[in-house]
């Protein structure tokens, strides 16, 4: 039997004798009977009473059946008179009897067969000679058959000893052919499902393994995989934590940048606005002399005037600091705008398990748009739609992407999931700033969208998800989608 390689064993055990496998192999599938199918070694572990009485029902079959053709050989020597040397056709019988019953199976055949060729033939030289072939074949054969005992049992051996689940299953119908006692301890008789990353959890003990195959040939010579399912629950922690470090570095730039913005207006505005408050404190007390300047006062007014003229130039200049260049306007295909998107946001979801589907319109959608704007404003629906459904299970896990051609020569693009939708509480408030719906968010997402889309000529609005999947009986979902001018 040739094995294709696998990974190994994060620990390995230690040795175990002949004995020591034995008693440790029959324990542990004493509590697993039926997970070794179609297995030559399957005889050499526990069997109950029906199986045993099936087996011997069988090999009793093959025996009288060997005894049969035998003597039909015999029968049809005897009758061409022996002009037609039939006596190489004893080794069919022989050889079934050997390799399907055993050594005393066999010798019983040849027993049979030394006999009805001596009557027929009558020469005793002939007959020893003869019985000596037929014993050198059943010995070769039981021997070839205590070979591929001992290459199973290896092979066995060597899967009980591995600290990760393993299992061998039919490369055509995915029938389990064998599993070893660690696979049954973690799964039992649930049969694993994978997700899109070939990752499948065990909820009773919280882990996560990956699944690694590589093809064999089983011992009946078809094509079979041999399963590994290595512990990846170390690395998808890892994983989830750096997610959440990279979130909290990526908000807390975001309120450092807001922090700094905040005092550069402190700073700049703090001169004119003292210099408005001591030239109003002057106002105020001229007034309160009961004789004031004119002259003065009219002065004292003109420099507060001046004063938040500056505060106000101080604000613009700020704001065109901050403000990048204006939108550079040309014609843009939504379809290939989509394509690059998903390029984009495809590692993270491969990460979380989540798909995208694509409905693109046959007739590419051409509008007049800032590409970096617009891709960045898609990005963020995509990214908004895969924090919805990523603690979700896995078939709804699902996002699609679609573009349309309006009537009008307009193009829209959409994105839709099957999450839990939008709370009712915020659905009127959705695209106004600092409205948020996830925990720690700051809400300008969606508000800067719709900046950028009006900013076009263009509209954003979302709705429930109207196409439900057979999971998704009572989520619908959202669908968050802009439509944005022709380029015509």
């Amino acid at each position: 039997m040739e094995l294709a390689a696998f990974p190994p064993a994060r620990e390995a055990k230690p040795a175990l004798s002949r004995q020591q496998y034995g008693e440790t192999l029959a324990g542990a599938t004493a509590t697993n009977t039926g997970k070794l199918h179609d297995m030559r070694t399957a005889r050499f572990l526990p069997i109950s009473a029906p199986s045993l009485t099936r087996d011997g029902w069988r090999r009793g079959a093959m025996v009288f059946t060997s005894l049969g053709l035998a003597l039909l050989v015999a029968i049809t020597d005897s009758a061409s008179g022996g002009g037609y040397h039939l006596e190489l056709l004893y080794f069919g019988p022989i050889a079934l009897a050997s390799w399907m019953s055993g050594r005393l199976a066999g010798l019983a055949v040849v027993a049979v067969s030394v006999a009805s060729w001596h009557v027929v033939h009558g020469d005793l030289l002939a007959s020893a000679l003869a019985a000596t072939l037929f014993i050198l074949l059943v010995a070769l054969i039981v021997r070839l058959r205590e070979a591929l005992r001992h290459a199973d049992e290896r092979f066995t051996a060597a899967m009980e000893s591995l600290n990760d689940p393993v299992y061998v299953e039919d490369a055509a119908n995915g029938e389990i052919l064998y599993s070893n006692h660690r696979y049954a301890e973690t799964f039992g008789a649930v049969r694993p499902r994978f997700n899109e990353s070939g990752e499948t959890q065990n909820p009773a003990a919280d882990r996560w393994f990956v699944l690694r195959s590589n093809p064999l040939s089983w011992s009946d010579g078809r094509g079979a995989r041999l399963c590994v399912l290595s512990d990846v629950t170390e690395e998808r922690r890892a994983r989830e934590l750096l997610a959440k470090h990279r979130d909290a570095a990526h908000r807390t730039a975001r309120l450092v940048a807001l922090g700094e913005f905040a005092s550069a207006i402190a700073h700049e505005l703090n001169q004119p606005l003292a210099a408005i408050a001591t030239y109003n404190h002057s106002c105020m007390r001229m007034l309160q002399s009961g004789n004031p300047d004119s002259g003065e006062l009219q002065q004292a007014m003109h420099i507060c005037r001046d004063q938040a003229k500056r505060a106000g130039k101080i604000i613009q200049r700020l704001r065109d600091l901050l403000r990048p260049p204006g939108p550079a306007f040309t014609e843009q295909n939504l379809n290939e705008l989509v394509g690059a998107v998903l390029r984009l946001a495809e590692p993270a979801a491969h990460d979380a398990g989540i798909t995208f589907e694509r409905r693109l319109s046959a007739t590419p959608p051409a509008v007049r748009a800032d590409r970096l704007l617009i891709e960045q404003v898609a990005l963020n629906l995509v990214r908004n739609a895969m924090e919805a459904v990523e603690t979700l299970p896995p078939e709804r896990r699902r996002i699609t992407v679609a573009t349309r051609l309006e009537v009008d020569g307009s193009g829209t693009l959409s994105v839709s999931d099957l999450g839990d939708g939008v709370p009712r509480e915020a659905k009127e408030r959705l695209f106004d700033p600092f409205v948020t719906t996830k925990p720690g968010g700051l809400g300008l997402g969606l508000s800067i969208c719709r900046s950028v889309v009006e900013a076009h000529g263009g509209s954003i609005r979302h709705h429930h998800n109207d196409e439900r999947g057979d999971h998704c009986v009572d989520h619908a979902g959202a669908v968050f989608a802009f439509t944005l001018p022709g380029a015509a």
